[in-house]
């Protein structure tokens, strides 16, 4: 079962909602990428945008034959350090092969100290 959200929080994800439709439609619009989104609510509602709905989104199998690769990406490609850490997740640890100057050094340090302090 979802929890209920709030009012402020449901016309929060109606808005950011809407906004990221606005923006799929502005690629087709300004740049002619084709889009196709697939949203589900937490509740089970469904939300979808075609660019061009008379078009099928591509297969995994078309992605596969295409002559570009296709790039996949995750929402691990975009977690900044404070939604990682709201949800537990293991910050990627830095790391430098080669220090040639003491700018380096300090900069390690500060990232080694900084690990700890959210850790």
């Amino acid at each position: 079962m979802v929890p209920a959200l709030s009012r402020v929080k449901r016309e929060q994800l109606r808005k950011r909602r809407n906004n990221l439709l606005r923006r799929h439609n502005e690629f087709w619009l300004l740049y002619g990428m084709k889009s196709w989104l697939i949203m589900e609510l937490p509740d089970g509602q469904i939300f979808t945008y075609h660019s061009h709905p008379d078009v099928l989104p591509p297969s995994k199998e078309d992605m596969n034959t295409r002559s570009k690769p296709t790039v996949v990406r995750t929402p691990r490609d975009y977690n900044s350090t404070a939604i990682a850490q709201s949800v537990g997740r293991d910050l990627p640890v830095p790391y430098a092969p080669i220090r040639e100057n003491k700018k380096w050094d300090a900069l390690a340090q500060h990232l080694k100290n900084y690990r700890r302090t959210v850790s």
